[in-house]
């Protein structure tokens, strides 16, 4: 009784996990950050699980930036841009327990200390 007990908890451990990291990230946050050398900033943020993939999309200031991430271990990263795709950006998020994400970011060809980000589910 007890293996299998044992055996029934381990599988659930192996089913969950998946679900689990597929839940820590979607949903939609408020977010504020810093933008090393402009200020700091406000915004929305939505992430949608597609399968093992994710839609992110955000809302700072009037305008919106989009992107496609993958989940390793704790972290999404992020590939992201505007709309007129000018530029390319990079997105890496940490779950934390509370629920929150952590995140830093950097922009293709910006010198620099990386910005930073913070987003609670709303």
């Amino acid at each position: 009784m007890r293996k299998t007990a044992i055996a029934l908890f381990t599988i659930l451990v192996l089913v969950s996990s998946p679900l689990q990291a597929k839940t820590a990230f979607s949903g939609t946050y408020a977010i504020t950050g810093v933008n090393p050398g402009v200020g700091a900033y406000t915004g929305t943020l939505t992430i949608t699980a597609r399968g093992d993939v994710y839609d992110v999309y955000w809302s700072i200031a009037n305008t919106h930036y989009s992107g496609v991430g993958v989940v390793a271990n704790d972290t999404l990263s992020v590939a992201y841009s505007a709309a007129d795709h000018s530029w390319l950006g990079v997105m890496a998020y940490r779950a934390l327990p509370n629920g929150r994400l952590e995140g830093k970011w950097a922009v293709q060809g910006r010198a620099g200390a990386p910005g930073t980000e913070t987003a609670t589910r709303k």
